[in-house]
C-alpha cells in the first residue's frame, strides 16, 4: 500500500510539472478581492508587494481552475500563488483568509463619453517615439488599429500580449498589398514615465517598423482624454506610480477618423483584427 501511495504521488507531481508552462516562475501574493468575474475566469485583487516580481498594486488575474473562484466575493482577504510564464500568467491557488469592508470608491461626477461605431475620434496632440509632435488627425487617410499599454506592465497576458498581437498584425500588413495604408498605434497609459526616451527602445525591442507602427505618448491630460473616448479605464494613486489599474481596449478607425469597432480585453486574435481592417473601406486615392 505504501509503495502504491508513493507511485501515485510521483504521478501527480509529474502531471503537475507537465501542466506548468515552460520557464514558469511562481510567486506568493497576499491581498483583497475587489471583483470576481467567474464567467471570464478572472479575479481583481488589490495585492501587497510581490517579493522579487512587482510592487503592490491592483490587477486582474486569470485562474485556470474556475473552482478557485467558487465562494469568493469582493472583500475577501486572500493568499494566492501566481504562475508567470513566457506568454501567460495565472493563479494556481487562491485561499480565503478573512474578510474586510472594501474602501468606498471615488465618485465620478462627469463620466467621459465613450465612442460608438461611426462616431469621429476626437483629435489630440500626441508625441511619437522619436519625440515628434503628431496630432491624431495626421493619420487621416489611413486605416488604423489602436491599442493601449504601458511599458512597466508586469503581466505577460496583458500589455505584452497586445504588443505581440500588433507584431503579428504588422507582419501581415507587410505581406498584404491591400493593407499597405494601414497604420498601427500603441498609446501609453503611463505618459509621465513612458516618454519618447523610454518608448523608442521599447518599440525597437518589439521589432516595430516606424513607418507602420508608432508608439505614442504626450501630455498626461491629452493622453488621458484621448484614451477615455475608447472606453479606457485607468486608476492610479499618483502620476508617478507604477500601480496602474486598467482595462484593455483595441480599436479600429477608418480613413476618415471614425470608430469602426473596438475589442475589450485580451481575447481577440491578430487574425480577427486583420479581418476588421480588411472589412474597413480603404482610403480613396
Amino acid at each position: 500500500m505504501r509503495v502504491l501511495t508513493v507511485i501515485l504521488l510521483a504521478v501527480l507531481i509529474s502531471a503537475n510539472a507537465c501542466s506548468r508552462p515552460a520557464n514558469a516562475r511562481q510567486y506568493e501574493l497576499t491581498g483583497q478581492i475587489l471583483r470576481v468575474e467567474a464567467d471570464r475566469g478572472e479575479v481583481e485583487i488589490k495585492h501587497q508587494d510581490i517579493k522579487g516580481f512587482m510592487p503592490g498594486m491592483t490587477m486582474r488575474f486569470k485562474v485556470k481552475d474556475s473552482e478557485l473562484l467558487a465562494g469568493k466575493e469582493p472583500g475577501d482577504l486572500v493568499t494566492a500563488t501566481l504562475v508567470v510564464g513566457d506568454v501567460e500568467a495565472y493563479l494556481s491557488s487562491l485561499a480565503r483568509t478573512g474578510h474586510a469592508a472594501l474602501a468606498a470608491p471615488a465618485t465620478v461626477s462627469d463620466a467621459p463619453k465613450i465612442l460608438v461605431p461611426g462616431e469621429p475620434v476626437s483629435d489630440a496632440l500626441l508625441v511619437d517615439q522619436d519625440g515628434a509632435p503628431r496630432p491624431f488627425s495626421a493619420f487621416r487617410g489611413h486605416r488604423l488599429a489602436i491599442t493601449f499599454v504601458y511599458t512597466r506592465c508586469p503581466l505577460t497576458d496583458f500589455c505584452p500580449l497586445m504588443d505581440r498581437h500588433f507584431g503579428a498584425v504588422q507582419k501581415t500588413i507587410a505581406s498584404t498589398p491591400s493593407l499597405s495604408d494601414v497604420r498601427l498605434l500603441t498609446v501609453t497609459l503611463d505618459p509621465a514615465f513612458d516618454t519618447p526616451r523610454v518608448l523608442k527602445p521599447y518599440a525597437q525591442r518589439r521589432g516595430a517598423d516606424a513607418a507602420v507602427w508608432s508608439f505614442m505618448t504626450g501630455e498626461p491630460k491629452n493622453v488621458g482624454a484621448f484614451a477615455e473616448q475608447f472606453g479606457l479605464y485607468v486608476e492610479r494613486p499618483d502620476a508617478q506610480s507604477a500601480d496602474i489599474t486598467h482595462n484593455l481596449r483595441t480599436a479600429v478607425v477608418d480613413a476618415e477618423g471614425r470608430l469602426v469597432t473596438a475589442h475589450s480585453g485580451n481575447d481577440w486574435t491578430p487574425a480577427e483584427l486583420v479581418a476588421d481592417l480588411q472589412a474597413t473601406p480603404a482610403p480613396r486615392n
